[in-house]
């Protein structure tokens, strides 16, 4: 057997691949660590224009298939569950406290896994256990696993190595003359007795860098039979470059600048990678950052099983049907449904579900798409077909079934998650949306087997079937089949090993990221492995992790044939500095540059064309609807005209809100005026009123009991008392009349609103009241809102529609504390006089708002960005908000 050793760049790969290709057509084997690299070395050769059978290179796992098919692997999901299960039947009193944490089992299982992978089984540990707090009890918890997995037929990979090897010692190699493993990093002694089973009837050729021959395994290769042959490096190294960056954000968009750059000077993407430590942090972000740079990427990593959409769909159905139809659930469920996707009718729907819940129950969903006339509503036959096919799934839960069976009944599941019919032109991404969901149902199938295995033979009822097919959701991986060439790779530091490319860049080298910390096993601490070590048990120590990093960060440089690239982000998401990883201070690099800003620089916003509207067809449908407009309409444009366009124009609306907010400003501002309407005319005790009105609205909006509706009640309640109680306003000196609707005709339009309170004297002189549910400083600053047309609009329709003449208005803010703020001629209650020509000067100025309106004027322009915020058209529009500041939440009406 043959060791062929190296530093990157010393071409041990390109000697293997002359190897190969000499003995293309000979019964030979090139095993390598991962798919991705077989597939990529398949690729290399049949571009070259060789034919060769695709098992001619393959990764050790499947190589393993041919001699083990009798022993199945046990699934990764299939061991945690095992093992979580297993931990509370053995209920030992050293894990009574964290046994039903979910972090607890997973480094159980973890340990385990390690174990098993060094090829030390339950028995082994037991002969040569270290003396440790938790050693016993973690033999117990081994021993069961093992028990366990015996029952059913299952196999940990070390198992099937050891029994690939024993087989092969036996019985040959079937007719293999040579067999080259290249690519390998790590080799627990399972891999190594497999290895050396196939050295004694076959040529076999091993390569190893230098980062992982340690002294102790170059040892333990000698005493196996190899012979060492060592290469010289002959690749020279990467030129290097580092920069910093504020923020993670920022840093990942430096990257995509930069290449940018390099595909201006002809560099094809896929000759450029980025590697990820972090990839929690990094792959999130790039993903965004590259898609929105127009820069295609492959990533090599696995994603959760359970977020894919497909899956999301399958698992809300069961969800939902289980609720019995909540119908927050069922909601959810049909939003994912491909089909409707950008379904008006779902639209229509959603809304006027959100608008009864809670609730729950198929009847009621369905009674939502019947009109009064007993019609569906349009469009909503398709949803009541939807909703069909998800009642159907009812009859299960009168089901007590085995396990394999169920698994044979949920795999009928895939059949109502439709897929949405093809476009006219299909592009690229469309085709790996399609090829996603394709994978993650086939990957839902394989999550049924798995569940099947975790649990015994009996009869159980849907509900214990369903948690554990969640389970093993949960813990299963996906990665998507991506065939693209030229794409840039983004690859975790394992990943770009097994790669060579003439760009690299290494992101996020900040302590904790690159190199990551690693504490010692809670079951196993140090001083136990080192006991197992010299036992001959191969595993690693938090000194052997270390390691490890350092050759990560090394290979990621090397990785790299011509130019690699380091950066960092300065702050973290809190603002707090970041510490450097200190692989960088050890690298004699020159210094760091900062990241060029996308953006120019000095917070200078870049000018944006003013939107208008100039299609003679659309001009008619906005004259057509501005032929009446009320004060709040034109006070909406003069805030943003985008906002009037979205909400008066096209007529928006946001969806319901959740039901446990439902008693919205806006509601309680209702409520109160409706109350102040009632009592002020008929006088007597305010809370009767108050409290007829308040359950009325509730009944009517479906506002749930509770606390915060409660806490509401009372608190409307006491500033309606302290209004009642309030004496400041001459009210035996006025006639009133309240809620008193109008239309203001102003040349060719028409303006109307109502009037909460127009008091009017014997002499015919007026004061127009208008109440506000709002905060005592909102209230006042009325006054210096110049955008606001309300008061003089009122005062104007008090004298032409109601003949009074309007001595002021005052706006009363009834909230906390009864406040008056408002205008008046004779300096009633305080006011400020009114302006010289105010009322003719409004006639005009809202004269010429119509007039800019119909001229399609909808740009996003907000006079105040503090009121930003609280629009509901805030998601829709391109105005970099900033940090607004000024007053609190829009209140009331």
């Amino acid at each position: 057997m043959r060791l062929v050793s190296g530093p990157a760049g010393s071409g041990k790969t390109s000697l293997i691949l002359d190897q190969l290709r000499a003995n293309v057509a000979a019964p030979v084997r090139l095993l390598v660590p991962t798919a991705t690299m077989a597939q990529h070395l398949q690729n290399q050769l049949a571009r070259e224009g060789h034919v060769f059978r695709r098992g001619l290179i393959q990764t050790l796992s499947s190589f393993l298939r041919e001699w083990v098919e009798d022993a199945a692997e046990v699934p990764l999901p299939v061991l945690y569950l095992i093992t979580e299960d297993a931990a509370r039947r053995v209920n030992r009193p050293e894990f009574a406290r964290v046994i039903d944490l979910p972090g607890f089992g997973a480094s159980l299982a973890k340990t385990i896994a390690e174990f098993a992978g060094a090829g030390c089984d339950s028995a082994r540990l037991s002969s040569c256990l270290p003396e440790a707090p938790l050693a016993e009890a973690f033999l117990a918890v081994y021993r069961e696993v093992d028990r366990e997995l015996a029952c059913r037929g299952l196999a940990t990979r070390a198992r099937r190595l050891q029994l690939a090897a024993e087989r092969i010692a036996a019985e040959g190699t079937r007719g293999i003359v040579s067999v080259w493993l290249d690519g390998f990093h790590a080799l627990p002694e399972p891999e190594l007795a497999l290895i050396a089973a196939l050295g004694r009837h076959a040529d076999l050729t091993l390569t190893l860098d230098d980062l992982d021959l340690t002294s102790d395994f170059r040892a333990r290769l000698a005493s196996l039979g190899f012979r060492e042959e060592r290469l010289q490096r002959r690749r020279a190294h990467p030129a290097r470059q580092v920069f910093k960056a504020p923020g993670v954000e920022r840093e990942t968009e430096e990257i995509a600048r930069r290449i940018l750059d390099l595909d201006a000077s002809g560099r094809p993407f896929r000759e450029i990678g980025i590697v990820v430590r972090a990839s929690e942090t990094y792959v999130p972000v790039l993903r965004a950052t590259l898609a929105r740079f127009g820069i295609p990427a492959r990533f090599y990593f696995d994603q959760e099983l359970d977020r894919h959409p497909a899956v999301r769909f399958l698992r809300g159905a069961m969800d939902a049907m289980l609720s019995g139809w909540d119908h927050a659930r069922t909601l959810a469920v049909l939003r994912l449904a491909p089909r409707f996707a950008d379904s008006g009718a779902l639209d229509r729907f959603d809304f006027a579900v959100r608008e009864q819940m809670p609730g729950s129950g198929m009847a009621d969903l369905r009674a939502q798409l019947i009109d009064d006339a007993g019609q569906f509503r349009p469009g909503a036959d398709k949803l009541a077909h939807k909703l069909d096919s998800l009642a159907a799934l009812e009859e299960w839960r009168g089901y007590s079934l085995h396990p394999k069976d169920w698994a044979t009944r949920f795999r009928t599941l895939r059949n109502i998650f439709r897929p949405a019919r093809p476009p006219a032109a299909a592009t690229h991404e469309l085709a790996l949306d399609w090829r996603s969901q394709a994978d993650a149902l086939d990957a839902f199938d394989e999550a049924l087997e798995e569940a099947a295995l975790c649990l015994d033979g009996r009869e159980i009822s849907i509900e214990p079937w369903w948690s554990t097919v969640k389970s093993v959701l949960r813990l299963k991986r996906l990665r998507v089949a991506d065939g693209r060439r030229n794409v840039v790779h983004v690859l975790s530091a394992q990943e770009a090993r097994q790669w060579s490319l003439p760009v690299m860049f290494v992101c996020g080298m900040v302590e904790k990221q690159f190199p990551r910390f690693h504490t010692q096993d809670p079951f196993f601490p140090d001083t136990a492995r080192c006991q197992l070590n010299e036992s001959g048990i191969r595993v690693r120590t938090a000194a052997e992790f270390e390691r490890e990093e350092r050759a990560l960060f090394e290979s990621a440089l090397e990785s790299a044939t011509m130019q690699a690239t380091l950066s960092w982000p300065e702050f973290d998401a809190r603002g707090e500095t970041n510490l450097k990883s200190l692989f960088l201070e050890e690298l004699l690099l020159p210094a760091a540059v900062d990241s060029r800003p996308v953006r120019p620089a000095g917070g200078v916003r870049l000018p944006l064309r003013a939107a208008c509207i100039r299609e003679e067809t659309l001009l008619s449908i906005i004259r057509e609807r501005t032929a009446s407009v009320t004060p709040t309409s034109l006070e909406s444009f003069l805030q943003c005209p985008f906002q009037h366009f979205a909400n008066r124009i096209l007529k928006l609306r946001p969806a319901p809100v959740r039901p446990e907010d439902r008693l919205t400003f806006l509601i309680q501002g209702n409520i109160v005026h409706e109350v102040l309407k009632d009592w002020w005319t008929g006088q007597g005790e305010i809370a009767p009123v108050f409290e007829r009105v308040f359950n009325r609205v509730i009944a009517e909006k479906h506002v749930p009991s509770g606390y915060h509706t409660e806490r509401l009640r009372y608190q409307m309640l006491d500033d309606l008392r302290n209004f009642a109680a309030e004496h400041g306003w001459e009210r035996g000196a006025f006639q009133s009349r309240t809620e008193e609707p109008f239309e203001l005709r102003l040349a060719d339009i028409l303006v109307s609103g109502k009037i909460d309170r127009l008091d009017t004297r014997g002499d015919g002189s007026a004061y127009v009241i208008d109440y506000k549910y709002s905060a005592p400083q909102r209230v006042k600053a009325k006054l210096k809102n110049e955008n606001l047309l309300q008061a003089p609009l009122y005062l104007l329709a008090a004298h032409e529609c109601f003949q009074a003449r309007p001595e002021g208005m005052f706006y009363i803010g009834v909230k906390s504390e009864t406040v008056y703020a408002g205008w008046s001629d004779t300096a009633l209650m305080g006011g400020m006089p009114m302006p010289q020509n105010w009322l003719a000067d409004t006639r005009g100025r809202a004269l010429r708002i119509v007039e800019e309106i119909r001229s399609g004027r909808i740009e996003a322009a907000p006079a105040d960005r503090d009121n930003c915020g609280f629009c509901d058209f805030r998601d829709a529009c391109r105005v970099d908000l900033g940090q607004p500041s000024g007053l609190p939440a829009a209140e009331g009406a």
